[in-house]
């Protein structure tokens, strides 16, 4: 069946939100005796996604307990105020994602791409729809027909159960749809496991974790492989 419709993430696919939380964490991370680049890698693959996601997925959003586990990481005992200030630079990161925010350069090319051939939807969590107004602010036009996140869908984008409420939301089938997105664990696999077509944009060279239907470097790649006449 033909591919008609592209549900797109935002964060670090669209957007370089990374470039937002290593700025933010520069401050506490200082205080640490590490960068801010360091203290993010730690807080988002070591703690959030190695050990959270795994163990204590019911504390995805509990930011003291994420601070808590990076301090025994670092091997270090808990210091509050320097939790606090992780906490509130995590808060301000993300708000920046969208009243701030620092688009790729292929980002605008590639929704203008396939905005011509495919239906294109946000597929978010937090602040979907200010980071949907982001990008049509940026881009000057309205590219969504729909905008899913954690305001309608009420289920984490670790779950197949996401996508199977995007789906539903948007009012298609899942072998009409791909997912395009940068997190193996958000974008990729659980959209799989609803039924969806899956591009991973892997602009770091990570290394695979399971079965990945088609990878790209970068959203000039996807562009090419979703304009070509069959794509899957």
């Amino acid at each position: 069946m033909a591919v008609r419709n592209l549900f797109v993430d935002y964060d670090n696919t669209l957007h370089d939100s990374d470039s937002k939380f290593v700025a933010h964490f520069r401050g506490p991370a200082e205080a640490l005796g590490i960068t801010g680049r360091e203290l993010w890698r730690l807080y988002l693959f070591e703690v959030h996604r190695g050990i959270v996601h795994r163990q204590y997925p019911e504390r995805h959003d509990d930011r003291e307990f994420h601070c808590r586990l990076l301090f025994q990481r670092l091997g270090r005992p808990y210091q509050e105020e320097i939790a606090s200030r992780i906490t509130s630079a995590f808060e301000r990161a993300m708000e920046d994602c969208w009243k701030n925010p620092s688009f790729f350069p292929d980002a605008f090319p590639f929704l203008e791409g396939v905005s011509h051939r495919y239906r294109l939807f946000l597929a978010t969590s937090e602040n979907a729809l200010q980071k949907a107004s982001s990008v049509e602010r940026v881009g000057g036009k309205r590219y969504f027909q729909h905008v899913l996140g954690d305001h309608n869908i009420g289920v984490r984008k670790t779950e197949k159960g996401y996508y199977l409420k995007a789906l539903e939301l948007a009012g298609t089938r899942a072998e009409e749809s791909v997912m395009v997105g940068d997190s193996l664990t958000h974008d990729i696999f659980p959209a799989r496991e609803a039924g969806m077509r899956t591009i991973w944009v892997n602009r770091k060279g990570e290394p695979r974790e399971g079965e990945v239907e088609r990878e790209v470097r970068d959203l000039e790649e996807a562009l090419c492989l979703l304009l070509n006449p069959h794509p899957f």
